[in-house]
Protein backbone atom coordinates (compact mmCIF):
# COMPACT_ATOMS: atom_id res chain seq x y z
CA UNK A 1 0.00 0.00 0.00
CA UNK A 2 0.95 3.57 -1.08
CA UNK A 3 1.05 6.03 2.00
CA UNK A 4 -2.23 7.38 2.77
CA UNK A 5 -2.16 11.00 3.66
CA UNK A 6 -5.27 12.48 5.88
CA UNK A 7 -5.87 15.59 6.84
CA UNK A 8 -7.81 15.91 10.32
CA UNK A 9 -9.60 18.94 11.11
CA UNK A 10 -9.98 19.85 15.21
CA UNK A 11 -13.11 21.45 16.18
CA UNK A 12 -13.70 24.67 14.13
CA UNK A 13 -16.19 26.32 16.17
CA UNK A 14 -16.62 28.46 12.90
CA UNK A 15 -12.67 29.03 12.11
CA UNK A 16 -12.85 27.84 8.58
CA UNK A 17 -12.54 29.65 5.09
CA UNK A 18 -11.81 30.23 1.61
CA UNK A 19 -8.12 29.34 1.96
CA UNK A 20 -8.87 26.36 3.47
CA UNK A 21 -11.23 24.82 0.91
CA UNK A 22 -8.30 26.18 -1.23
CA UNK A 23 -5.50 24.44 0.25
CA UNK A 24 -7.16 20.99 1.08
CA UNK A 25 -8.58 21.03 -2.70
CA UNK A 26 -5.14 21.50 -4.07
CA UNK A 27 -3.26 19.17 -1.30
CA UNK A 28 -1.93 15.72 -1.97
CA UNK A 29 -4.47 14.21 0.92
CA UNK A 30 -6.26 11.64 0.40
CA UNK A 31 -9.36 12.08 3.15
CA UNK A 32 -10.14 14.66 5.23
CA UNK A 33 -11.27 13.75 8.87
CA UNK A 34 -13.45 16.56 10.47
CA UNK A 35 -13.88 15.93 14.50
CA UNK A 36 -16.70 18.07 15.06
CA UNK A 37 -18.16 21.09 16.80
CA UNK A 38 -18.69 23.10 13.60
CA UNK A 39 -20.88 25.06 15.50
CA UNK A 40 -19.30 28.33 17.68
CA UNK A 41 -22.23 29.52 20.60
CA UNK A 42 -25.51 29.72 18.48
CA UNK A 43 -25.99 26.00 17.66
CA UNK A 44 -27.16 27.14 14.36
CA UNK A 45 -24.21 28.73 12.77
CA UNK A 46 -22.80 25.99 11.47
CA UNK A 47 -25.47 25.79 8.73
CA UNK A 48 -23.29 28.80 7.21
CA UNK A 49 -20.18 26.59 7.22
CA UNK A 50 -21.76 24.16 5.08
CA UNK A 51 -21.83 25.45 1.73
CA UNK A 52 -17.87 25.97 1.98
CA UNK A 53 -17.93 22.18 3.40
CA UNK A 54 -19.36 21.02 0.46
CA UNK A 55 -16.85 22.75 -1.75
CA UNK A 56 -14.38 20.14 -0.85
CA UNK A 57 -13.61 17.96 -3.62
CA UNK A 58 -11.74 15.17 -0.99
CA UNK A 59 -13.32 12.79 0.70
CA UNK A 60 -14.35 13.83 3.82
CA UNK A 61 -15.79 12.31 6.77
CA UNK A 62 -17.42 14.44 9.55
CA UNK A 63 -18.78 12.82 13.34
CA UNK A 64 -20.72 15.72 14.61
CA UNK A 65 -19.97 17.19 18.10
CA UNK A 66 -21.81 18.52 21.53
CA UNK A 67 -21.99 21.60 19.83
CA UNK A 68 -23.48 20.88 16.72
CA UNK A 69 -27.59 20.66 16.20
CA UNK A 70 -27.54 20.68 19.72
CA UNK A 71 -29.22 23.64 21.78
CA UNK A 72 -27.90 25.75 24.06
CA UNK A 73 -30.60 24.30 26.94
CA UNK A 74 -29.68 20.50 25.95
CA UNK A 75 -25.79 22.12 26.78
CA UNK A 76 -26.82 23.65 30.21
CA UNK A 77 -28.89 20.59 31.17
CA UNK A 78 -26.04 18.08 30.16
CA UNK A 79 -23.35 20.36 32.14
CA UNK A 80 -26.00 20.30 35.34
CA UNK A 81 -27.26 17.19 34.63
CA UNK A 82 -30.94 18.16 34.74
CA UNK A 83 -33.13 15.97 32.67
CA UNK A 84 -35.18 18.69 32.33
CA UNK A 85 -33.19 20.69 30.47
CA UNK A 86 -32.13 17.76 28.49
CA UNK A 87 -35.00 16.98 27.64
CA UNK A 88 -36.69 20.53 26.67
CA UNK A 89 -34.63 20.55 23.73
CA UNK A 90 -34.35 17.63 22.17
CA UNK A 91 -36.94 18.30 19.27
CA UNK A 92 -35.08 20.95 18.20
CA UNK A 93 -31.77 19.04 18.04
CA UNK A 94 -34.32 16.77 15.74
CA UNK A 95 -35.13 18.77 13.64
CA UNK A 96 -31.31 20.15 12.89
CA UNK A 97 -30.34 17.41 12.58
CA UNK A 98 -32.41 16.86 9.35
CA UNK A 99 -31.09 19.92 8.27
CA UNK A 100 -27.98 19.03 7.94
CA UNK A 101 -28.39 15.43 6.57
CA UNK A 102 -30.23 17.83 3.69
CA UNK A 103 -27.60 20.36 3.58
CA UNK A 104 -24.55 18.61 3.84
CA UNK A 105 -23.43 17.53 0.08
CA UNK A 106 -19.54 16.35 0.17
CA UNK A 107 -18.80 15.43 4.03
CA UNK A 108 -20.22 12.29 5.11
CA UNK A 109 -21.92 12.33 8.05
CA UNK A 110 -20.21 9.45 10.13
CA UNK A 111 -21.87 8.32 14.69
CA UNK A 112 -22.17 4.54 14.65
CA UNK A 113 -21.16 3.85 11.44
CA UNK A 114 -18.28 1.78 9.29
CA UNK A 115 -16.82 3.60 5.90
CA UNK A 116 -14.60 2.36 3.67
CA UNK A 117 -11.66 4.74 2.75
CA UNK A 118 -9.34 4.82 -0.15
CA UNK A 119 -6.66 2.47 -0.05
CA UNK A 120 -8.34 -0.19 2.14
CA UNK A 121 -8.19 1.69 5.05
CA UNK A 122 -11.33 1.44 7.43
CA UNK A 123 -13.22 4.10 9.62
CA UNK A 124 -15.04 3.45 12.52
CA UNK A 125 -17.24 6.83 13.49
CA UNK A 126 -18.06 6.00 17.56
CA UNK A 127 -20.31 7.84 19.28
CA UNK A 128 -21.31 10.85 18.22
CA UNK A 129 -22.61 14.03 19.96
CA UNK A 130 -20.11 13.35 23.06
CA UNK A 131 -18.85 15.91 25.54
CA UNK A 132 -17.45 13.71 28.51
CA UNK A 133 -18.66 13.17 32.14
CA UNK A 134 -17.40 11.59 35.17
CA UNK A 135 -21.06 10.23 36.50
CA UNK A 136 -21.27 7.05 33.60
CA UNK A 137 -24.11 8.65 31.70
CA UNK A 138 -24.04 9.47 27.43
CA UNK A 139 -24.62 12.86 26.35
CA UNK A 140 -28.00 14.25 24.67
CA UNK A 141 -29.43 10.25 25.63
CA UNK A 142 -32.79 11.90 23.76
CA UNK A 143 -31.60 12.11 20.87
CA UNK A 144 -29.50 9.20 20.76
CA UNK A 145 -31.81 6.59 22.05
CA UNK A 146 -34.04 7.66 19.40
CA UNK A 147 -31.74 7.99 16.53
CA UNK A 148 -29.51 5.14 17.44
CA UNK A 149 -31.06 2.58 19.87
CA UNK A 150 -28.27 4.16 22.69
CA UNK A 151 -29.72 4.89 26.24
CA UNK A 152 -26.32 4.15 27.88
CA UNK A 153 -22.64 3.85 28.19
CA UNK A 154 -22.91 0.31 27.50
CA UNK A 155 -25.14 0.15 24.54
CA UNK A 156 -22.54 2.71 23.42
CA UNK A 157 -19.90 0.37 23.62
CA UNK A 158 -21.75 -2.76 22.51
CA UNK A 159 -22.15 -0.69 19.67
CA UNK A 160 -19.02 0.22 18.56
CA UNK A 161 -17.99 -3.59 19.35
CA UNK A 162 -20.28 -4.35 16.91
CA UNK A 163 -18.79 -2.34 13.86
CA UNK A 164 -15.37 -3.36 15.14
CA UNK A 165 -16.20 -7.23 14.31
CA UNK A 166 -17.43 -6.39 10.74
CA UNK A 167 -14.17 -4.29 10.09
CA UNK A 168 -11.12 -5.11 8.34
CA UNK A 169 -7.92 -3.76 9.33
CA UNK A 170 -6.17 -1.92 8.92
CA UNK A 171 -9.15 0.57 10.43
CA UNK A 172 -9.23 3.93 12.30
CA UNK A 173 -11.53 5.24 14.96
CA UNK A 174 -13.11 8.54 14.19
CA UNK A 175 -14.39 10.42 17.56
CA UNK A 176 -15.65 13.61 19.30
CA UNK A 177 -14.15 13.11 22.81
CA UNK A 178 -11.12 10.55 23.16
CA UNK A 179 -10.93 8.12 25.50
CA UNK A 180 -10.40 7.32 29.40
CA UNK A 181 -7.27 6.19 30.27
CA UNK A 182 -4.73 8.40 28.41
CA UNK A 183 -3.92 10.59 31.61
CA UNK A 184 -6.21 13.09 34.62
CA UNK A 185 -3.92 16.02 34.45
CA UNK A 186 -5.08 19.64 32.60
CA UNK A 187 -1.97 19.18 30.00
CA UNK A 188 -3.18 15.07 29.56
CA UNK A 189 -5.02 14.26 25.94
CA UNK A 190 -8.44 14.24 27.49
CA UNK A 191 -7.60 15.58 31.05
CA UNK A 192 -10.23 18.17 32.05
CA UNK A 193 -8.80 21.95 32.07
CA UNK A 194 -11.92 23.55 33.86
CA UNK A 195 -12.46 21.53 37.02
CA UNK A 196 -10.54 21.92 40.24
CA UNK A 197 -9.13 18.96 40.73
CA UNK A 198 -7.04 16.56 37.89
CA UNK A 199 -9.74 14.81 36.29
CA UNK A 200 -9.83 12.30 33.46
CA UNK A 201 -13.16 13.17 31.05
CA UNK A 202 -12.48 10.55 28.25
CA UNK A 203 -15.49 8.27 26.93
CA UNK A 204 -15.70 4.74 28.88
CA UNK A 205 -17.64 3.24 26.36
CA UNK A 206 -14.74 4.52 23.55
CA UNK A 207 -12.36 2.57 26.33
CA UNK A 208 -13.86 -0.44 26.51
CA UNK A 209 -14.50 -0.97 22.43
CA UNK A 210 -10.71 -0.28 21.89
CA UNK A 211 -9.95 -2.44 24.43
CA UNK A 212 -12.43 -5.14 22.71
CA UNK A 213 -10.40 -4.69 19.63
CA UNK A 214 -6.83 -5.52 21.08
CA UNK A 215 -8.31 -8.73 23.41
CA UNK A 216 -9.85 -10.16 19.46
CA UNK A 217 -6.10 -9.02 18.27
CA UNK A 218 -7.64 -6.29 15.84
CA UNK A 219 -6.88 -3.02 17.25
CA UNK A 220 -6.93 0.34 15.37
CA UNK A 221 -4.36 2.02 13.72
CA UNK A 222 -5.28 5.33 15.03
CA UNK A 223 -7.78 6.78 17.34
CA UNK A 224 -9.28 10.61 16.43
CA UNK A 225 -10.97 12.52 18.43
CA UNK A 226 -11.08 16.35 19.42
CA UNK A 227 -13.14 18.10 21.89
CA UNK A 228 -10.67 18.90 24.33
CA UNK A 229 -8.87 22.27 23.46
CA UNK A 230 -5.59 23.52 24.01
CA UNK A 231 -3.54 25.34 24.73
CA UNK A 232 -5.23 24.62 28.13
CA UNK A 233 -7.50 27.65 29.81
CA UNK A 234 -5.70 28.16 32.36
CA UNK A 235 -1.55 28.80 31.89
CA UNK A 236 -2.23 28.61 27.79
CA UNK A 237 0.01 25.37 28.50
CA UNK A 238 0.50 22.70 25.64
CA UNK A 239 -1.20 19.25 25.74
CA UNK A 240 -0.01 16.06 25.07
CA UNK A 241 -2.08 16.00 21.58
CA UNK A 242 -0.77 12.90 20.37
CA UNK A 243 0.21 9.58 21.65
CA UNK A 244 1.57 6.29 21.19
CA UNK A 245 0.10 3.43 23.35
CA UNK A 246 -0.08 -0.38 22.90
CA UNK A 247 0.59 -0.03 19.36
CA UNK A 248 -2.41 2.72 18.97
CA UNK A 249 -1.82 6.36 17.92
CA UNK A 250 -4.03 8.07 19.83
CA UNK A 251 -5.05 11.64 18.13
CA UNK A 252 -6.33 15.24 20.17
CA UNK A 253 -7.10 17.63 16.69
CA UNK A 254 -8.48 20.40 18.58
CA UNK A 255 -6.29 23.37 18.61
CA UNK A 256 -7.82 26.52 19.41
CA UNK A 257 -8.51 28.75 17.88
CA UNK A 258 -7.74 26.68 14.72
CA UNK A 259 -6.85 29.71 12.96
CA UNK A 260 -4.93 32.46 14.54
CA UNK A 261 -1.59 35.65 13.84
CA UNK A 262 1.79 34.32 14.68
CA UNK A 263 4.68 36.78 14.09
CA UNK A 264 2.42 38.49 11.55
CA UNK A 265 1.42 35.55 9.75
CA UNK A 266 -2.31 33.89 9.74
CA UNK A 267 -1.95 30.55 10.42
CA UNK A 268 -4.66 27.65 10.14
CA UNK A 269 -4.11 24.42 11.98
CA UNK A 270 -4.79 20.73 11.23
CA UNK A 271 -3.28 17.15 11.61
CA UNK A 272 -1.26 15.24 9.53
CA UNK A 273 -1.05 11.37 9.78
CA UNK A 274 0.33 9.20 7.02
CA UNK A 275 -0.30 5.82 7.19
CA UNK A 276 2.31 3.30 5.59
CA UNK A 277 2.19 0.06 3.81
CA UNK A 278 4.65 -1.45 6.66
CA UNK A 279 1.65 -0.33 9.45
CA UNK A 280 4.29 2.42 10.41
CA UNK A 281 2.64 6.28 11.24
CA UNK A 282 3.55 9.68 10.96
CA UNK A 283 2.07 12.61 12.59
CA UNK A 284 2.48 16.01 12.90
CA UNK A 285 1.04 19.61 13.01
CA UNK A 286 0.64 21.56 9.99
CA UNK A 287 0.18 25.77 9.95
CA UNK A 288 -0.72 26.88 6.78
CA UNK A 289 0.09 30.18 6.17
CA UNK A 290 -0.44 32.01 2.42
CA UNK A 291 3.70 31.72 2.23
CA UNK A 292 4.24 28.60 3.07
CA UNK A 293 2.83 25.65 5.01
CA UNK A 294 5.38 24.06 7.76
CA UNK A 295 4.50 21.28 9.85
CA UNK A 296 5.97 20.36 13.33
CA UNK A 297 5.86 17.62 16.36
CA UNK A 298 6.27 20.18 19.22
CA UNK A 299 4.07 22.97 18.74
CA UNK A 300 5.04 24.82 22.35
CA UNK A 301 6.22 27.72 20.51
CA UNK A 302 3.14 28.55 18.53
CA UNK A 303 0.57 29.60 21.01
CA UNK A 304 -1.73 32.54 20.47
Amino acid sequence: MKPFRIAIIGDMHMQFDENDVRFFNGSEYDAILLVGDLSAKNPDSMFRLLPLLNQLTKPTYFIPGNHDTTGVRQLLGELMQNDFLIQFGADSQVSRMQKLKHELKNPVLCGYSQHALTGNVGLIAARPFSMGSTNGTVNFRPFLEKEYGVATLEQSRDKIKSLIDGVNPPYLVLAHHGPFGLGAKPTDMFGADFLPQETDFGDRDLTEAIAYAQSIHKPPVAVIAGHMHYPTKHGKKPKQWYLRRDGILYINAARWPRIFRHEARELHHHVRLILHGDATTEVEAVYVSEAQAFTTTDDRAILP
